[in-house]
């Protein structure tokens, strides 16, 4: 596969060889880059040239810059990459059509799509300059690719099952984790507040105690007045919290 790709390479630029003496067109770029497409395997029902035919391009706002292609699956119809040919721009513009390229397949697959950007200069003095390999998402950079680097349909296919596996298993543990936080937090919210109850047993053992005494001994510890508030502020301490609980 990887010689097939640098033979369809050679065929490109023999083919922007001979269109070098005249002036290119938007049209004659992405016409190029559409045979490129089809000599490196892609069928032609996966490059999809009727930006309007897939139902998630409802989603695209109307005034967002559209790319040259979008690439599907022609077997199951999933999105794959977006595909903006631009002409020989400089550094500056072409950050901003891969920052607009970039949100398009944002806004068309999220991450489980992927941008591209293919700049074409018919006068560059090298291969390298002539045609210019750009991965812009769903990294959100601008990350050169060679010739031969350049994703067959396959490579997308795999790319894409990849990012779906990955979304499927972090939302599956999610829930899990998030049950475990609720089932722990009812437990505690089950449990009445055990500092509520360390006065409330102080103060019953001081009223024991004052009992055991006075039995024993003769002698009291508190007055009949101080037992008696010291019963009833035990029973506040407890009395709410022990509701509370007999209710849930």
């Amino acid at each position: 596969m990887l010689h097939d790709n640098v033979l369809t390479f050679e065929r490109l630029l023999s083919t922007l060889l001979s269109i070098k003496d005249n002036k290119p067109v938007a049209a004659n770029l992405d016409d190029l880059i559409y045979s490129f497409l089809l000599q490196s395997d892609y069928p032609r029902a996966s490059i999809i040239l009727d930006l309007d035919l897939p139902e998630s391009a409802a989603k695209v706002a109307a005034g967002m810059r559209k790319p040259s292609f979008i690439i599907a699956d022609p077997l199951t119809a999933e999105l794959l990459a977006v595909i903006e040919v631009v002409e020989a721009i400089d550094g500056d513009a072409l950050r901003q059509v891969s920052i607009e390229t970039g949100a398009y397949a944002s806004r068309l697959g999220g991450r489980t799509i992927q941008g591209f950007v293919i700049r074409v200069d018919v006068r560059g003095s090298t291969e390298e300059e002539q045609i210019q390999f750009y991965r812009i998402w769903p990294n959100s950079t601008l990350q050169q690719l060679s010739s031969k680097s350049f994703p067959d349909l396959d490579t997308l296919r795999v790319a894409r099952k990849l990012v779906v596996a990955n979304s499927a298993t972090v939302a599956k543990a999610t829930p899990g984790i998030i049950n475990e936080v609720e089932a722990t937090d009812k437990v505690t919210a089950r449990r009445p507040n055990a500092g509520l109850y360390i006065p409330a047993l102080v103060l019953f053992a001081l009223v024991i105690a004052d009992s055991v005494f006075a039995f024993y001994q003769g002698v009291r510890l508190l007055t009949l007045s101080q037992s008696v508030l010291a019963f009833g502020a035990a029973l506040l301490f407890t009395l709410p919290a022990a509701l509370r609980y007999l209710r849930r």
